[in-house]
């Protein structure tokens, strides 16, 4: 999202988005990434993965259909948690190839602005994540989802804790702040170029997105966030309207810091507080059945 100055070139006739120039003139790796050609790829790795892992560990524990797998949701955690690191190993790997630069450039982590930042993002991630608990107060929520089933044993809920203040936030933000949202941003910029030689000089001297852009990505990338936790909700959607307005606040946060490290920690924050105030709640994890009343 930051500018990268380029020597001065003619408008090409014909312009490949993969390495924004004339294909007879290619000049390697494109410069606008991720776009959704790296998104793409991202995703179907996390995928491929997530079925992978899943069956690999419920083969393990000799679990051999669907209606047998949904009366084990540690086990379906454990392998989300396996996919989730094997899809950052492999994408830790593959992409710098691709890119010609480190995977943290490509995605624009920037831990030094979480560190000059955290002072303010630390209470803002506090805040919403109070101001979410307290929304859900006032929309239906399932008695009997698959949070619910793991949270009803003291060494389910912490190891939902674990993997939700450490794995989880830098999986998600990685995959749908570091990736998607950058993606779709410069795929609407490159509908919306102006054909002409001045259009495609403008897209050849920066890699910055435009406003629309950015607003665009930030809508569209927050509802595919929201329904990633659908089934663990039971696709209860007063709960995913609550995760899609988080993925709003997230995303703007990205895009105001120019870190994915920022919306990390900010989301690793808004999960701590969650699973502190179940804590709280439970004596320690140890009275999960209150989480029923």
């Amino acid at each position: 999202m930051s500018p990268l100055s380029t020597s001065e070139v003619q408008a090409p006739k014909a312009l490949d988005i993969q390495h924004d120039t004339d294909p007879a003139q290619d000049h390697g790796p494109a410069r606008r990434i991720p776009h959704l050609g790296h998104a793409l790829l991202f995703f179907s790795i996390a995928w491929l993965m997530l079925n992978l892992c899943g069956a690999i560990v419920f083969a393990a524990a000799h679990i051999h259909t669907e209606e047998a797998a949904r009366m084990h949701p540690i086990l379906a955690l454990l392998a989300e948690a396996l996919s989730y690191a094997l899809t950052l190993a492999i994408s830790w790997w593959l992409f710098p190839r691709l890119w010609g630069r480190s995977f943290l450039h490509g995605i624009q982590w920037n831990v030094l602005a979480a560190h000059r930042r955290w002072f303010w993002i630390v209470p803002i991630a506090i805040a919403m994540s109070a101001l979410a608990q307290f929304a859900t107060h006032f929309v239906p929520e399932p008695k009997n989802s698959p949070v619910t089933a793991v949270l009803q044993s003291t060494a389910g809920a912490w190891l939902m804790t674990i993997l939700g203040v450490l794995l989880a936030p830098l999986a998600e933000e990685i995959a749908f702040r570091g990736f998607l949202l950058p993606a779709l941003a410069t795929a609407y910029d490159w509908l919306a170029l102006e054909r002409t030689p001045a259009g495609f000089q403008r897209w050849q001297n920066s890699t910055m997105h435009s406003r629309a852009a950015l607003v665009f990505a930030t809508i569209f990338s927050s509802a595919p966030f929201a329904l990633l936790h659908g089934a663990q909700l039971d696709y209860a959607w007063g709960g995913l309207g609550i995760l899609y307005g988080v993925s709003l606040v997230l995303s703007i946060v990205r895009i105001r810091t120019h870190s994915v490290a920022c919306s990390t920690l900010m989301h690793a924050i808004y999960n701590l507080t969650v699973f502190a105030v179940v804590f709280a709640g439970t004596g320690g994890f140890r009275h999960m059945e209150k989480l029923l009343h």
